[in-house]
This record gives C-alpha cells, sequence and structure tokens, in this order.
C-alpha cells in the first residue's frame, strides 16, 4: 500500500508494509516528541563553507565545525576499520527500547539531508559517487528502491515517524552516512 504526504512543498510516497509505516512528516512538529513517540536525533558537524563549495549550496545548511577536509581525513583513517566514522555524524540514542504500542520520530537536528531507514542488517550506504563513506562494507539491499531517499529521508529540521513495528530488534541507519545507525528492541505487549 502507498499513500503520499505532502512534504516541502513535494507530494512523496509513504511506504507502508504490512503495518510499518515510514513517513516523512516534514518540519519537526516537536522538540520532545509525542507521548507515543521516542525521539531519536539525527546529527551531523557539518560546516557550510567547505561543504557547499564542494558539493553545491544548500548542502550544508547547519552551523558546524567540521571542514570537509577534516569529515574526509577522519573518513580515510577509520575506513580500514570496517566501518568509517566520522565525529558528529551520529544517531542518538543508538540504542533504544520500546513498547510495541509506541513509534519512534527520527528528528533531523543537523545541517545535511540524512535519512533513518529500516535495514535487515548494517552495511553500507548508498552513495556511488563517495565509495569512501562505506568503507570495505557492501551497500544495503535497501539501496534497490528507488524511493527509499524519498520515503525515509528528513532534511534539517525535518523528521521521519516510524509506526508499526513488531516484537523484535530493527536497525535504522543512514543511508548516506552509514556509520550512523541506531538499533531498537521493541517489546511485546504482556
Amino acid at each position: 500500500m502507498h499513500r503520499t504526504r505532502i512534504m516541502a512543498g513535494l507530494v512523496v510516497p509513504v511506504a507502508a508494509a504490512g503495518s510499518l509505516v515510514l513517513a516523512p512528516t516534514g518540519a519537526a512538529a516537536h522538540e520532545g516528541g509525542d507521548g507515543d513517540l521516542k525521539e531519536v536525533r539525527m546529527f551531523d558537524d557539518c560546516e557550510q563553507v567547505s561543504f557547499n563549495r564542494m558539493f553545491g549550496a544548500g548542502t550544508c545548511v547547519g552551523d558546524g565545525e567540521t571542514i570537509l577536509d577534516e569529515f574526509i581525513s577522519q573518513l580515510l583513517a577509520t575506513a580500514p576499520s570496517g566501518v568509517p566514522n566520522v565525529d558528529g555524524w551520529e544517531f542518538e540514542p543508538s540504542d533504544v527500547r520500546l513498547d510495541a504500542d509506541k513509534g519512534l520520530r527520527a528528528v533531523n537536528r543537523g545541517g545535511e539531508f540524512h535519512t533513518f531507514t529500516k535495514v535487515k542488517a548494517f552495511g553500507g550506504g548508498c552513495v556511488d559517487e563517495a565509495p569512501v563513506l562505506s568503507g570495505p562494507q557492501k551497500p544495503v539491499p535497501e539501496c534497490k528502491d528507488k524511493d527509499v531517499f524519498e520515503l525515509t529521508g528528513a532534511p534539517p529540521g525535518h523528521d521521519v515517524v516510524v509506526r508499526g513495528l513488531k516484537a523484535g530488534t530493527h536497525r535504522f541507519e543512514c543511508l548516506i552516512h552509514p556509520w550512523m545507525r541506531t538499533t531498537v528492541v521493541v517489546r511485546a505487549h504482556h
């Protein structure tokens, strides 16, 4: 089943597989999240001038301090470990406990576009132009979904809401910065 939702003036599909619903919802509506939604925050530390000079105006709209050269140096230094990582680019918290009737709101508090994508297993991202972002990891199979960025993406100041997770362990990662990860354990109703 597919539905649509308006996000930043665009009509985008909303994925609904069974009872799981992932939906970009537009500007983040609540600082602390709804009562039935646990908040996960997406952070980055991009410095506007260097990122926008390389990737185009609007790539970074934040007030971070990590210039692009520092970002690349950290990526290259950590890539041999198997999972590249750059300080300041993270999901917080990285582990969430959730009751089955609750949902998640992933809020982009950074200056770059991020995805909050449910993946079967953690792996590499979907950015073909910059394979160093994934290091030696292969892209996750979810990259094959041509709409995945629209369905699970959030520009700065926007959010993605996830509802309908079944009891068990679920993994979410950014498909651009694949070291940004959160594991969600959903507890069944008693």
